[in-house]
């Protein structure tokens, strides 16, 4: 698929720009689905469906990870026994039932269940490592497996060229107001500031230091 945009319902700060957007279809059995993943030259933006039974939306989960708090991005595949074993089970149940009137619907929710942790077995996703140690991961169909290895090489590639310090420094100082061009009333500045820390722009260190000097000046 063509690179894309921020995520819908994800707003850029200024000076922020898009360095790589992917969208990739979310599974093997929801194809229909998608996970967008972004990098921009301040943070790593991930958009993907909540679901029910892995087939059907209920809303979308957004995040986003300052670039100097992540350690490292690959991609990762794992087959599921587990979920071979589960679904044959429950498409043994639901075929078994399924001539039974009064418990058509149940017979029908089973196959699909059963259907959809079968195909979901071989599973891949997108891997985030912070800097503390933790690791989530965005899931992506294993049909694309070419791209979601570009995609995670090419991320990885940008974050370890780009200079901790100046994610830091530079960069947060651009977004930081200046010690003498805060605005004089302290509620606005507290406003501006807890803006920044929602868009993932600083740190919650960051954040309370800057809140700190703020209040110190009352």
């Amino acid at each position: 698929m063509p690179e894309t945009g921020a995520p819908h319902g994800v707003v850029l700060a200024r000076e922020e720009r898009i360095d790589i957007a992917e969208v990739f279809m979310y599974s093997t059995a929801a194809f229909y689905l998608h996970t967008e993943l972004v990098l921009t030259n301040r943070r790593f933006i991930a958009a993907r469906p909540n679901t029910v039974l892995g087939l059907i939306p209920v809303g979308t989960s957004r995040t986003s990870y300052p670039i100097e708090n992540i350690a490292g991005v690959s991609a990762g595949t794992r087959f599921e026994i587990l979920g071979v074993l589960f679904g044959g089970l429950a498409l043994l149940f639901g075929l078994g039932t399924l001539g039974i009137e009064a418990a058509r619907v149940f017979s029908i929710l089973l196959l699909l269940l059963g259907a959809s942790s079968v195909i979901n077995a071989p599973r891949q996703w997108v891997e985030v490592l912070n800097s503390g140690g933790g690791a989530v991961r965005f899931p992506v169909s294993v049909f694309e497996r070419g791209r979601t290895l570009d995609f995670a090489g090419r991320v990885s590639e940008v974050i370890a060229r780009t200079p901790r310090g100046h994610l830091r420094g530079a960069d947060s100082a651009a977004t930081m107001p200046a010690a003498g061009s805060q605005p004089a009333d302290p509620g606005t500045a507290l406003r501006q500031l807890d803006s920044l820390r929602s868009q993932g722009l600083i740190t919650d260190a960051e954040y309370a230091a800057k809140r700190q000097a703020i209040l110190d000046r009352l």
